[in-house]
């Protein structure tokens, strides 16, 4: 066998087919490499890996066409049909020798993010994965290549053919939609044959044991088949007899058995077994709190996703299928808008894009907008004709299914859903999208209320949102506030940071609650509390219920806070305050006719006590808290913080908060040098190195 692997081996580098295999491969895998990894800064071989598919499929049979071909049209396969060895092992060697030449690619592909990981962060095992199965799908290809090789004597035959089905084993998914986009038997059968899809699906992080299983099966049986054709040449009827036509017809049933019931095997295992999630930011696994949900859930829900369920998100799909795992309560069918174009109007009046879900139990309803599933990031510019920004592109910056669809699962089965009323008409600060999206998976209702525009704050809402209002509160709205809060409800309020006048009635209502706010802005000289400047600071954090999660001893978690006014607590009748956030001992606050000394107080905790029952009103220092870069500089402490005392106030602490699991990586930043020594050398030096070689050895040997 040592012999054929090194005989075979050579032969591929004493002739152009390894070379041309070598050069043609990595100069497409160098290209995609320059355009996703160097130019657009993309830390994901899956990228590179799917671009080059289709390449390597029409590369491949420059390395199997010749495995048995070329012996048959020189009968020199005579020598194998004599040789004092088992077909098997001749079969074996000239798989290895092809898998070696192979190698090459192999390793070059390890060697992209270890290069890109030099320049920023790249998910290894992420990447890991992606080249494996890429690996895994080579060996399957090539096992495949060689027997079309063993079935004629024709090299470009061989070729033509291996090319022909291993495009075909790429396509089968978009041939079984055009045949039946529900599913049937047909296309069931047809899915054995489909060598791509496993690949496709590590592609998004998940390490599955059967995929891996069934490459290694597709190996296999090819070079089983591969050995069965040369031992029936070997011997004929005569000789072999019929006893053992019989025993090779038993050994590859046998085979067949084996390697079906391995996969049927692997497939039965419990789904936590058979997959893993390798994404750096858990995509693919349930949070915590949303196992909790699901295995609290004592009633039936129902969610249609508005999809045929091959041409379904691949995302929303895994994260349906490991909820499904956690409870037997939850039901999941996939439903072809193109089939049933008005199905959605039993549910809703609005018709959903497609992927969008439908979450209902009983008479209770909510749809999952497909596109509120993901949390986009747009880029801006300034348009002169119309004197405003608008967006130019956009990234996909994280996923929110899991939090979508498990508020919407507490929705249908609540009888209450907290409501929180968002105070704007006085140039407050916005909610952005991600703060917006963790009070919504948290399973609260926000609406916005402009105050003119209401005689009350209605009663269905169970606490306010007054997020840095840099135009003062007038006393209208100022009463409504009071009566609203005089009912028992609670607020969530933060001070702004101006230069303009004081917000008069707004400090009046925070003094209420016994939070005096100090003029000017907090600067600490304690390195220890603040982040590259005075202004940037880093409070500390005071144990709480609500600050256990964010809370460390070691501060190795923090709560950033730039550009705080100071707070200090004031003594007020009926009223109970606690500092739960507060500066160092060396702060202080410069004015033009002052200087106070800290320490201060950034966030407070207040209850008024009322006739009947309390009121609860939280605050922070610094708008600049809620900002979605400054809450992702540390690693997402703001909001967790914010959310955990929104739940105290509205007093409904127990609500779930699932945070969006962002793909928060930064795109790997190289210079133009740096870009284009790669460049040259991936697509220029290495390819024409091997090309010119290949070409140098065989006109050698052609002329001598």
């Amino acid at each position: 066998m040592w012999a054929v692997f090194k005989k075979e081996w050579l032969d591929n580098f004493r002739t152009l087919s390894g070379w041309i295999f070598l050069a043609v491969t990595l100069f497409f895998t160098g290209w995609y490499f320059r355009y996703y990894g160097l130019e657009r800064g993309m830390p994901y071989l899956s990228y590179i890996l799917n671009a080059v598919l289709f390449i390597f499929i029409f590369t491949l049979p420059l390395l199997t066409m010749r495995s048995f071909a070329e012996e048959k049209k020189h009968h020199t396969d005579r020598l194998i049909f004599t040789a004092p060895v088992p077909a098997w092992k001749i079969v074996i060697g000239k798989y290895l020798a092809a898998v070696c030449v192979f190698a090459p690619v192999f390793l070059m592909f390890l060697a992209y993010p270890l290069i890109l990981g030099i320049y920023g962060d790249v998910p290894p095992a992420e990447n890991l994965l992606a080249v494996a199965s890429f690996f895994f799908f080579g060996l399957a290809a090539i096992a495949v290549g060689i027997l079309i090789s063993a079935l004629t004597e024709n090299q470009i035959v061989a070729a033509v053919l291996s090319f022909f089905v291993l495009l075909l084993s790429t396509m089968i998914s978009s041939i079984s939609s055009m045949i039946s986009s529900e599913g049937n038997i047909v296309t069931r059968s047809l899915a054995v044959f489909d060598l791509s899809a496993p690949f496709d699906r590590s592609l998004y992080g998940t390490f599955c044991w059967p995929d891996f299983v069934y490459y290694l099966s597709v190996a296999g049986l090819a070079l089983f088949f591969t050995d069965y054709i040369l031992t029936a040449r070997r011997f004929h009827l005569r000789t072999f007899g019929i006893l053992g036509a019989f025993e090779s017809i038993l050994k590859a049933g046998l085979l067949l058995f084996v390697v079906i019931g391995l996969n049927l095997f692997v497939h039965v295992l419990p789904p936590q077994v058979q997959n893993i999630d390798l994404t750096y930011n858990g995509i693919h696994s349930l949070t915590d709190p949303g196992r909790e949900v699901l295995s609290a859930l004592d009633q039936g829900v129902q969610i249609f996703v508005l999809a045929a369920e091959d041409e379904a998100d691949e995302t929303i799909a895994y994260t349906l299928k490991r909820m499904q795992e956690e409870t037997g309560y939850l039901k999941v069918d996939y439903i072809d808008p193109v089939q049933h174009p008005e199905f959605y109007l039993s549910y809703t009046d609005t018709e959903p894009v497609p992927n969008s879900l439908i979450v209902c139990c009983g008479s209770r309803v909510r749809v999952v907008d497909y596109y509120e599933c993901f949390q986009l990031r747009y880029d801006y510019a300034y348009d002169v004709t119309s004197g405003s920004y608008i967006a130019t592109d956009y990234t996909v910056s994280g996923y929110d299914g899991e939090g979508r669809i498990i508020a919407a699962i507490r929705y249908v089965v609540s009888d209450h859903v907290p409501k929180i009323y968002c105070v704007n008409g006085h140039d407050e600060y916005e909610p952005e999208e991600e703060l917006k999206s963790r009070i919504l998976n948290a399973n609260y209702e926000l609406e916005g209320i402009n105050l003119l525009l209401h005689d009350e704050i209605p009663e269905d809402g169970d606490a306010l949102l007054l997020l840095a209002p840099f135009e003062d509160l007038n006393e209208d709205d100022l009463g409504k506030i009071q009566r609203f809060l005089d009912k028992g409800k609670g607020a969530v309020c933060v001070t702004a940071c101006t230069e303009g006048e004081e917000p008069e009635n707004y400090h009046a209502l925070l003094r209420s609650y016994g939070v005096e706010v100090l003029p000017g802005v907090v600067t600490e000289e304690d390195p220890a509390f603040y982040n590259s400047s005075g202004e940037f600071l880093l409070p500390e954090i005071v144990k709480t219920e609500y600050t256990a999660s964010v809370y460390s001893e070691d501060r190795t978690r923090f709560i950033y806070m730039p550009f705080s006014r100071g707070l200090r607590v004031q003594e007020t009748p009926d009223v109970t305050s606690q500092t739960f956030l507060r500066t160092g001992e060396e702060a202080y606050i410069q004015t033009d006719t002052l200087r106070e000394e800290g320490p201060f107080s950034l966030g407070i905790f207040s209850v008024r006590y009322l006739a009947k029952g309390e009121s609860r009103m939280a605050v922070f220092a610094t708008d600049y808290f809620l900002y979605q870069d400054i809450n992702r500089a540390v690693n997402g402490s703001n909001y967790e913080l914010f959310m955990k005392v929104l739940g105290e106030v509205s007093e409904t602490a127990e609500n779930t908060d699932i945070p969006v699991k962002g793909y928060a990586y930064d795109p790997i930043l190289v210079g133009n040098g740096v870009r284009g020594f790669f460049s040259v050398l991936f697509i220029g030096v290495i390819p024409a190195a091997l090309l010119f070689s290949g070409i140098g050895i065989w006109y050698y040997r052609r002329k001598n």
